[in-house]
């Protein structure tokens, strides 16, 4: 394992990952506010400065071991935005709203990498190794792969995931408490499924296929 180059890669990519997941934290932080609910906004949450999203694991350590594990991208999540339900009109369908805000934001934020992309491709600036033009490339290239992971990974129906929020509300409420009783094994079974199971490569196959589609739109 070349030690060095995964550090190297890490100075790259972890800043554009710590600002893609920031966001998409902002994203669900603002709208819960949208929907009746500021806490999170009172908390300081709609921002893309990262300090008030990280969560160790999910932030620090899981971006790490995907990349030890020479993951596709990186993959993770952030401390969970503070949600006060008695804020929500409609608490299944307005907490599914501010689950699907965060992938949703990344997946928007896709298309600022692809136009990055774009700019490269068409020849105006020298790509050469070492110029500016080198450095927006690989900024453009891991930032819509990152942001495609973000979306891809955070839809997985497992706590603390936003795909977890989507399954249950979809569920019946009695067989939605016993879903959610399970969440503090979530990050457990997360990390077994991804390190034991054949999850990593098709999460891989699916972020590879969605940003095929972006790759589309670049001369």
């Amino acid at each position: 394992m070349d030690f060095q180059a995964i550090f190297q890669n890490l100075l790259v990519t972890m800043p554009i990952f710590l600002l893609s997941l920031s966001v998409h934290e902002a994203a669900h932080a603002a709208t819960a506010y949208y929907l009746g609910d500021p806490t999170a906004r009172d908390l300081g949450r709609v921002t893309i400065n990262p300090v008030p999203h990280i969560d160790p694991i999910g932030t620090i350590l899981m971006p790490i071991i995907s990349s030890l594990m020479g993951g596709f991208a990186m993959i993770g999540w952030a401390k969970p935005v503070p949600i006060d339900w008695r804020n929500l009109r409609n608490i299944k369908r307005d907490d599914t709203l501010i689950a699907v805000a965060g992938p949703i934001s990344n997946l928007i934020l896709a298309f600022v990498f692809v136009a990055g992309l774009a700019v490269v491709g068409s020849g105006v600036i020298d790509t050469a190794p070492g110029t500016a033009g080198e450095l927006l490339y690989r900024f453009s290239r891991y930032g819509l792969i990152i942001n495609v992971a973000l979306a891809m990974f955070n839809m997985i129906p497992i706590p603390p995931l936003d795909g977890s929020h989507v399954l249950a509300n979809a569920l019946p409420n009695d067989l939605a408490e016993k879903y959610r009783s399970f969440s503090m094994y979530g990050i457990f079974l997360l990390l077994i499924l991804l390190n034991f199971t054949p999850l990593s490569r098709v999460l891989n196959t699916v972020i590879g296929s969605v940003v095929s589609l972006y790759l589309r739109l670049v001369p």
